[in-house]
């Protein structure tokens, strides 16, 4: 009789066990604009269009991923991006270059064709990860096209950031950083350019 109290008692502790609930020790991050940078900020008053921007596959998906080899990818367990990386990309970037030409002015890939921008940011993301020893790349492919889709510049561009290794926050905060200088450098090429030919009858 003892014996079989012994055993309902541990049966009912293992059912116990499997029926509540398992904790969730999952962390969510985001990327951050990286804010005003003086060397490039110039007001314009022009209309424009961010996308489409395109990341590789690997990295539509929820789990933040670290590169622990030049062919191995990992999957973190607990880290997690808090949206599609993609649409988070390309929301800063919108932040960061409508902050470094001063214009509230932008409207995102796809607008319908009587929309009119004065300028269209096109990017091709090759890499955009931290690796096993926290360096963290950024690797792009990016073209200016004027309100007709004229090609203006194409540009193969990459920065490199560093962060604590295994530090799911601090790579988010480099990558956000290494972002920061790829808008930094598309605002400086448009600010290159002579202005649009008519922005007095643009509309957002």
């Amino acid at each position: 009789m003892k014996r079989a109290l012994t055993i309902f008692a541990l049966c009912a502790l293992l059912i116990a066990g499997c029926l509540s609930p398992r904790r969730d020790d999952s962390r969510f991050f985001v990327l951050s604009p990286a804010g005003a940078d003086p060397a490039t900020t110039s007001a314009r008053p022009i209309v424009l269009g961010v996308g489409p921007i395109k990341l590789p596959g690997y990295l539509d998906r929820q789990e933040v991923v670290t590169r622990v080899a030049p062919n191995r990818l990992e999957l973190s367990s607990t880290d997690r991006w808090a949206e599609s990386l993609d649409t988070d990309f390309t929301r800063v970037l919108a932040q960061d270059l409508s902050t470094d030409l001063g214009t509230q002015r932008f409207i995102f890939y796809p607008w319908y064709a009587t929309t009119h921008v004065d300028y269209q940011v096109k990017v091709d993301v090759y890499r955009f990860e931290a690796g096993a020893d926290g360096k963290i790349d950024l690797t792009a492919h990016w073209q200016v096209l004027d309100g007709t889709g004229k090609l203006l510049i194409a540009r193969d561009s990459s920065y490199a950031e560093t962060a604590a290794a295994g530090d799911a926050g601090a790579s988010a905060a480099a990558l956000s950083r290494a972002l920061g200088k790829l808008s930094g450098e598309i605002a400086a090429a448009i600010q290159s350019m002579p202005p649009p030919s008519d922005t007095s009858s643009s509309h957002a």
